[in-house]
């Protein structure tokens, strides 16, 4: 498997790019020094690859780093070693989903508006697998790994470091039986489980609130511990997906999805219109 980048070791990596331009080395100074190829160094900075203790200390001291920035790059080495939830990934599926699907397993919060179906992160797995039964056209994997997918996603939502996940549903997405009654009454108790986590938000859009943001579909808000990283915007649709980092643009979606949440119905008014769904369905 293809080494990937990821959020701490790409925090490493800048840290190792910088001391190296700062010192005005070049990266072929770099690989002469630990005999390896100057594509392996650019991996290093790039965060695909991190590098071993011995090497990063061999770095260090081409660098002249300081004692503060080896006590920094050392830090951010081990946080580079720490395991991030694994998450399975379908064959085929698009870049910027499998970069969403990285975002999510190290983030600290993510904030979702959903309003055609369950975010994934709170599907059972039949209505999973009903969601992706339909649509086929899209779709390059069986159903069957595609729900292994979504609900190994869900494995952020509990401890040792869970997921703190806040999501604004529209009431129509309690209405569409998706899978027919007997799934979605499932699907619907789940929810109800669900909103009874402490990190766990869940509300509903009412239809009598009428206009909600643009209506144009729903869109996910990554957040992170380390204030140096910045949130970012997941736009999911049908072919693939589309990141925003553009900070002016992030804080619309950050606004916008406080403005809906206002308006929303209480976690408890939430909580009780999903009950009186699921007994209707029996």
């Amino acid at each position: 498997m293809p080494a990937t980048p990821t959020r701490r070791k790409k925090r490493l990596g800048q840290l190792l790019a910088r001391l190296r331009s700062d010192a005005s080395k070049s990266l072929g100074d770099a690989s002469a020094l630990l005999r390896v190829s100057e594509p392996t160094i650019s991996r290093y900075e790039t965060g695909h690859v991190r590098p071993g203790w011995a090497a990063l200390q061999a770095l260090l001291a081409l660098y002249n780093a300081t004692d503060e920035e080896r006590l920094e790059a050392g830090a951010l080495w081990d946080d580079a070693g720490e395991r991030a939830t694994q998450v399975i990934t379908p064959s085929g599926s698009p870049k910027a989903f499998r970069a969403f699907l990285r975002a999510e397993a190290e983030a600290h919060s993510a904030r979702t508006l959903e309003p055609h179906v369950v975010p994934g992160l709170l599907q059972t797995h039949a209505y999973a697998r009903a969601v992706n039964e339909s649509g086929q056209q899209f779709h390059t994997a069986e159903p069957a790994r595609y729900v292994t997918a979504r609900l190994s996603r869900q494995a952020r939502l509990a401890p040792p470091s869970p997921l703190r996940f806040h999501a604004l549903i529209d009431e129509a997405v309690l209405h569409r039986a998706v899978g027919g009654p007997e799934v979605m009454a499932e699907q619907l108790h789940y929810l109800d489980d669900c909103a009874a986590r402490e990190n766990v938000t869940i509300q509903i859009l009412p239809f009598s609130m009428g206009a909600y943001g643009t209506m144009s579909g729903g869109f996910t808000i990554i957040d992170y511990a380390d204030p140096e990283d910045p949130p970012a915007v997941y736009l999911d649709y049908v072919a693939g997906g589309v990141w925003v980092e553009n900070v002016n643009d992030v804080h619309h979606f950050a606004e916008m999805f406080s403005e809906i949440a206002s308006s929303a119905l209480r976690t408890d008014e939430s909580v009780e219109l999903i009950r009186e769904r699921a007994k209707a369905l029996g």
